[in-house]
């Protein structure tokens, strides 16, 4: 046939990541890649629904795209969380979408395509199949990637919708796992983090996740290793020493707090404590003194207090966290919290608007105290005025002015910061 198919991916990392199986999959069964919309047959719109703005912008995205469903031999398929909470809105709202799947039925994309040019059809596919797509490997070219280690979760945080449109957390076999990193560092690729709703609840014939750790660390010629996400009440003394030992393990650790409140806490259906948090904390420093340390805030908890909203300000404050990625709370149908009366508009947009300005002063501290300080810093991208832009190890953006190759480590001394960014001159 030779059809074309492009994709537009709204949200997370694992999104992504699921845009990488889909094209795989399209690419095993005889369909190419179009750079350019315009040039393709097939459209697919990879969406997300963890916040309502993402779902928005998804369906506004959809409706932009009438006109381009229009010319003969066309196929527009929505696919992922968005189309597997909303598929019966979607196909009425646009009835010029043939393509619904949810995150579990990308396996069986080509087939459905293959019949909705046979018979002219429309099709919905959104069930769970506790599916993890072993034995599909993206063949990617770049310096860092994402390798999926499971799927789903069984959390149920009030707030999050995933577990209701992503299925119960299951585990990939680690011999599968490691089949894709094997075949990622082949292609060159240098940083590679491991991704999943909670990768601390890793579990798949008695091998837990720091035993995936180490197990993964030994594979020949990976130069460096990440994690995405873990949830504070699993992240355990294993998992700290399997990072403290194993010099391809970066000393990153992202730790969601989403609230400095016992109380909001517990609403939250969060199983940890302030204390309990602050406690791992201390533990990860004391054992990895160099660890960077990142998080995730939501402001405007439906009932949460002034006070409430100081005792996140002021554990922030306390932990002095390198990087945070501050989210206003979003009402999420089928959640527990969406039962709960939401806060003024007023009062959660200037709750967050001083608690990005405050945790922005922090950023700009923690990158002021690499000053004169050497970091090994591995190049992923051209940046403006023929300066390079690469990572450290605790995952913090770095620029050099010189022209260095995506690829290449080169200890860099930084010294200086624009904005938040810290600006060095790389040695050779």
């Amino acid at each position: 046939m030779n059809k074309k198919f492009f994709i537009k991916t709204f949200g997370c990392q694992m999104n992504k990541n699921d845009s990488s199986i889909i094209a795989q999959i399209l690419q095993n069964n005889g369909y190419g890649c179009a750079q350019d919309p315009k040039n393709a047959d097939i459209f697919i719109i990879n969406t997300c629904s963890v916040r309502e703005h993402a779902e928005q912008r998804a369906l506004g995205y959809i409706s932009s795209l009438k006109n381009w469903r229009t010319k003969q031999g066309r196929i527009l398929a929505v696919v992922g969380c968005m189309a597997k909470r909303l598929a019966d809105d979607i196909a009425i709202r646009f009835p010029f979408v043939d393509l619904i799947l949810g995150p579990d039925s990308f396996r069986k994309i080509s087939d459905f395509l293959d019949e909705i040019y046979l018979k002219n059809t429309k099709i919905i596919e959104t069930s769970f199949s506790g599916e993890t797509y072993c034995g599909i490997y993206p063949k990617r070219i770049g310096v860092s990637d994402f390798v999926s280690i499971m799927r789903g979760c069984n959390n149920f945080c009030s707030y999050c919708i995933v577990p209701y449109v992503r299925g119960e957390a299951r585990s990939r076999p680690m011999d599968d796992i490691e089949k894709e990193i094997e075949n990622l560092v082949d292609n060159r690729v240098k940083d590679i983090t491991l991704l999943g709703q909670n990768v601390n609840e890793y579990s798949y014939n008695k091998i837990d996740f720091a035993g995936l750790l180490n197990t993964v660390a030994k594979i020949h010629g990976l130069f460096r290793l990440r994690f995405l996400t873990s949830h504070p009440k699993d992240l355990n003394d294993s998992i700290i020493h399997a990072v403290k030992m194993n010099k391809n393990i970066c000393e990153w650790f992202h730790l969601p707090l989403q609230s400095g409140s016992n109380r909001i806490l517990k609403l939250m259906n969060r199983h940890y404590t302030k204390e309990e948090y602050l406690k791992l904390i201390k533990k990860i420093r004391e054992e990895i003194p160099d660890a960077t340390i990142t998080t995730d805030v939501i402001v405007g908890f439906p009932t949460e207090t002034e006070e409430e909203f100081m005792e996140t300000m002021s554990i922030m404050e306390e932990i002095g966290f390198d990087n945070a990625y501050m989210y206003r709370y979003s009402p999420r149908k089928r959640t527990k919290a969406y039962e709960y009366e939401s806060l003024p508009e007023q009062v959660i947009k200037s709750r967050l608007e001083k608690l990005i300005a405050f945790q922005g002063e922090i950023i700009i501290e923690k990158a002021k105290q690499m000053i004169n300080k050497k970091f090994e810093v591995l190049f992923e991208s051209s940046a403006r005025h023929g300066a390079t832009r690469g990572k450290t190890r605790g995952n913090k953006d770095v620029i050099v002015e010189q022209d260095i190759c995506p690829g290449e480590v080169r200890e860099v001394i930084i010294k200086e910061v624009k904005g938040r960014t810290p600006k060095g001159q790389a040695t050779f």
